[in-house]
C-alpha cells in the first residue's frame, strides 16, 4: 500500500512538472479562451496566462511578448494586454549573414498597423534586457570589437555589416489609439553590466576585456558620427496618432528613452501625449522628437542622459526634424512641455539646433537644471516660448551660437509680445519668447 502511494505521488509530481514545463513553451494565443468572432470587440489578454511568460525567474520571456504582438497585429488591434507585476527578462539578437548587420536586435513588443490597443502593466511591472548581447561595431570574422573610436569624428571602416544593435523595447508604427501604461523598461546599460571589448577607455567603464563575456552586454567599436548610434530604444512611435504613454520609465537604453518620428502634416499622425514618464540614464537623448505635430509632454522627468554610454547629443530632449525613409521632409510643430523636469544631462537639457526646423514649441512651469548648457536653439527653429520656468546652467541660453541674457531678453519681450501670444502653445509666432522665467543657481 505504501509502495502504491509512493509511485502515485511520483507520477503526480511528474505530470505536474511536465505540465509546468510545457506551459512555459505555450507561446501562442489560445483562441478557445476568448471569442474572436467580433473583430471590433476589445479582447483582454494576459501575458502570463495567454502567452506563457513567467516573471521573476532567470528564463528569457522575449518569445511570449513576440507571440502577443503577432496576435494583436493579426486582428489589427482591439486588444488590451495586461502585463502583471514582476520582472520579465527580454531581448533577442539574431546573427545575420547579409551585408546589412552582423547582429540584429528583435523588438520586444511591436504594434503595427493596429488600432485601439492598450499595453498595461501594474505597480512593479518591469521589462529588463538580458545579457550576452553585442552592441556597437564588430569584426564578423572572429566577433572581436572593431575597435573603432567612439569620439565625435568620422569613422572609416564602420561598415553596416559590422553593426550589432538591440532593437526597440516597444515600437508603435502606423497605428492609432494606442495606450502604454504603468511599465518600467530597463535597457540594462549601466557600468556594472557592460563589458568594454575595445582597447581604449570608455565612459563609466574602468575595466577593459577584449574577450566576449556572456554574462554582460558587450560594447564594441563606434558607429555613427558620435559614439555608438545604433537602435536601442525604450519606446519608438512612428507614423502613428492618438498615442498616450503614461507612467512609463525608460532607462539605461543604448540610444533614446523615447523617440517620436511622425509626419507633421498627416492628419492620422497627430496627438501624442507623454504623461508622468521618467526618462533616465539613456545614452543619446531622453526624448528625441524627429518629426510630428501636436505633442504634449506633461509632468515628465528627463535626467542623466549620456552619463554612462555617450552618443551624439547627450541631451535631455533633442528636437531635430529629419527626412523620413520615403525622402519626405518632416518638421516638428506644436509641442508643449508642461511641469517637466530636466537635470544632469551630460551635454545640456534642451537642444533644438540641428535638423530641418521646428516651430511653436512651449516650455512652461518646468525645472531646467543644467551643469552645462541649459537651452541651445538654432536658426531654423522659431516660435519657442519659455514661460514661468526655473532655469540654471553655466551657459543658460544660446541662440544661434550666441549666449543671451535671459533677464534682459525677458524685459524686451514684455514690451513687444502680448500675454495671449506667449501663453498659447498653438499660436503661430516666429519669434522666440522668454517671459517670467527665474534664473537659479
Amino acid at each position: 500500500m505504501k509502495l502504491t502511494t509512493f509511485w502515485a505521488t511520483i507520477i503526480c509530481l511528474h505530470l505536474f512538472y511536465s505540465q509546468a514545463h510545457s506551459q512555459r513553451k505555450v507561446l501562442s494565443y489560445d483562441s478557445t479562451k476568448h471569442s474572436s468572432r467580433v473583430k471590433k470587440a476589445i479582447i483582454k489578454l494576459n501575458i502570463q496566462k495567454d502567452f506563457g511568460a513567467i516573471p521573476n525567474d532567470t528564463i528569457n520571456d522575449h518569445a511570449a511578448f513576440q507571440a502577443a504582438s503577432e496576435f494583436i497585429n493579426s486582428r489589427k488591434g482591439n486588444c488590451e494586454l495586461l502585463i502583471p507585476a514582476g520582472n520579465y527578462i527580454v531581448g533577442k539578437q539574431i546573427k545575420l549573414s547579409n551585408r546589412d548587420y552582423y547582429y540584429r536586435g528583435a523588438d520586444v513588443i511591436q504594434i503595427l498597423n493596429a488600432k485601439n490597443v492598450t499595453i498595461k502593466g501594474q505597480p512593479g511591472t518591469k521589462l529588463k534586457y538580458d545579457t550576452g548581447f553585442r552592441f556597437g561595431s564588430f569584426n564578423p570574422e572572429d566577433g572581436s570589437s572593431s575597435n573603432i573610436s567612439v569620439e565625435c569624428t568620422p569613422k572609416p571602416g564602420a561598415t553596416s555589416a559590422k553593426r550589432a544593435d538591440l532593437g526597440r523595447c516597444i515600437v508603435v508604427a502606423s497605428s492609432s489609439n494606442v495606450k502604454i501604461e504603468n511599465l518600467v523598461l530597463d535597457g540594462n546599460f549601466y557600468a556594472e553590466n557592460l563589458n568594454n571589448m575595445n582597447t581604449f577607455n570608455m565612459k563609466c567603464m574602468d575595466k577593459k576585456n577584449t574577450a566576449f563575456d556572456p554574462e554582460k552586454i558587450n560594447i564594441g567599436g563606434g558607429y555613427g558620427d558620435c559614439g555608438i548610434q545604433l537602435a536601442h530604444y525604450g519606446v519608438m512611435i512612428a507614423h502613428s496618432g492618438n498615442i498616450v504613454v503614461r507612467n512609463v520609465t525608460a532607462k539605461r537604453f543604448g540610444l533614446d528613452g523615447i523617440q517620436i518620428a511622425n509626419s507633421h502634416t498627416e492628419a492620422g499622425q497627430k496627438n501624442v501625449k507623454l504623461i508622468q514618464c521618467d526618462l533616465n540614464f539613456n545614452a543619446r537623448t531622453g526624448l528625441a522628437i524627429i518629426g510630428g505635430d501636436k505633442i504634449d509632454v506633461i509632468s515628465t522627468s528627463i535626467t542623466r542622459t549620456g552619463n554612462c554610454l555617450y552618443a551624439a547629443t547627450g541631451t535631455g530632449v533633442d528636437i531635430e526634424a529629419e527626412i523620413d525613409a520615403k525622402r519626405q521632409a518632416r518638421q516638428v510643430t506644436n509641442v508643449k512641455f508642461l511641469k517637466c523636469k530636466f537635470s544632469n544631462n551630460s551635454s545640456g537639457e534642451i537642444l533644438a539646433k540641428f535638423g530641418l526646423g521646428s516651430s511653436n514649441i512651449t516650455f512652461e512651469d518646468c525645472d531646467i537644471k543644467s551643469s552645462s548648457l541649459a537651452i541651445n536653439l538654432g536658426r531654423k527653429n522659431s516660435g519657442y516660448r519659455f514661460v514661468n520656468n526655473r532655469i540654471s546652467g553655466t551657459k543658460v541660453v544660446v541662440l544661434e551660437d550666441k549666449k543671451i541674457d535671459v533677464m534682459a531678453h525677458q524685459s524686451e519681450q514684455k514690451k513687444t509680445i502680448s500675454a495671449k501670444g506667449v501663453t498659447s502653445s498653438r499660436t503661430e509666432n516666429p519669434s522666440n519668447v522668454f517671459l517670467k522665467n527665474v534664473l537659479v543657481e
